[in-house]
């Protein structure tokens, strides 16, 4: 009799854990406009380094089209003009770029 309720205890807890870890997401990283805007202003205000300027330009933004034009142009501006030097990462050319970018942000119409 225990030798069955064991059994059907851990074919249970076997089939919840299987359940539970086929239903998980995984975790995913989602960066809104408003969080773009905040690095961009950081990186040219000289308040940001390395790390931040790649969480910023490293993940794609397939959720939202226009964010992810930016974040190539960003890129593209990194080619050209990063140093990678603290306080300012990009050359006077570099902020000047970026400084366009994050107006082009701004005048993206909003989100629904």
């Amino acid at each position: 009799m225990t030798i069955a309720v064991t059994v059907c205890l851990s074919f249970a807890v076997f089939a919840v854990i299987v359940w539970g870890l086929m239903h998980m997401r995984t975790p995913r990283f989602r960066m809104e406009r408003a969080q773009f805007q905040r690095g961009l202003e950081d990186v040219i205000a000289g308040q940001a380094d390395d790390n931040e300027w790649r969480a910023l330009t490293c993940y794609p933004m397939r959720h939202d089209p226009p964010l992810e034009q930016l974040r190539l142009e960003c890129l593209q501006i990194e080619e050209e003009e990063y140093t990678g030097k603290i306080p300012y990462l990009f050359t006077e050319a570099g902020l000047s770029k970026l400084r366009e970018v994050r107006e082009r942000l701004l005048a993206l119409p909003q989100q629904d």
